[in-house]
């Protein structure tokens, strides 16, 4: 998640973010002929077009509703705003859309991974997950026997070693990580296409800072009206379909539809 933060040391054009490391949607290091995630790059070009620089901080991702006078907004998943009940607090814009998938490896589950509700996922054994993770709640309410990562690395990396049997991610995002980690061992991870949750990733503004978040906006509608919002997209999607879910959103913004953005 990024959080957009107001630095009392610096101008009002340059804010303070601050990002998860969850490729490929935000991290620290720039990747090869692309950037830092889809959806940092989308906010950075968003706050570019509208006249202001950003600089990003990696915070874990427990931390990201942790509002105050020092963050102003958050880039990453709408429902973590909702989980600590501050709906009633922010505002939001979305930029892209992500669903979370179930990984695990060939040899554990040779016949898959199938499921009709969450409950059934409890004779797959243990399931690793990120703490903080918009999936909390409704993995906790299906009772699941869920082993915490402080990361997405450790996630992978804890189910490459066999600490637990699958491993939750958002579907990119996991094979970018498997990618990385594992370049030569891919073949012996695969995940189930089923999503167990879908959910938007958003720039969050506080209502106290809503004039930056419209001027957001308007630097989001110019870089979605230029073409260079797809742009981003063609970028990491590349030869793979970009989702229709995805598409929506960049649609929604070419209608210049205002009451979109918080839903």
């Amino acid at each position: 998640m990024i959080h957009l933060s107001l630095d009392k040391g610096i101008a009002e054009t340059h804010f303070l973010l601050s990002t998860i490391e969850y490729p490929p949607l935000f991290q620290k290091e720039r990747i090869p002929g692309k950037g830092f995630g889809i959806a940092r790059d989308l906010a950075t070009e968003a706050f570019n077009a509208a006249g202001y620089q950003v600089s990003y901080h990696i915070l874990p991702m427990a931390r990201c509703t942790r509002m105050n006078k020092q963050y102003v907004a958050n880039v990453g998943a709408i429902n973590w705003f909702k989980n600590a009940n501050m709906m009633d607090r922010v505002l939001y814009a979305n930029v892209t859309h992500s669903k979370f998938v179930l990984f695990y490896k060939k040899e554990t589950f040779p016949d898959g991974i199938h499921f009709e509700k969450l409950e059934d996922l409890k004779k797959y054994g243990r399931i690793g997950n990120v703490r903080g993770s918009s999936t909390t709640k409704i993995v906790q309410k299906a009772g699941l026997n869920i082993d915490w990562a402080s990361s997405l690395e450790s996630n992978f990396k804890k189910l490459q070693g066999s600490r637990f049997d699958v491993a939750i991610s958002i579907q990119l995002a996991g094979w970018t990580v498997l990618q990385r980690l594992y370049p030569d061992e891919l073949q012996k991870f695969d995940c189930c296409e089923k999503a167990i949750f879908d959910i938007p990733i958003s720039v969050t503004f506080l209502k106290e800072n809503q004039h930056i978040y419209h001027e957001f906006m308007k630097g989001l509608r110019t870089i979605v009206n230029k073409g260079r919002f797809l742009q981003i997209l063609n970028l990491y999607y590349g030869s793979s379909k970009i989702p229709e879910e995805v598409l929506a959103i960049l649609k929604r913004y070419q209608c210049n539809d205002m009451h979109t953005s918080n839903q």
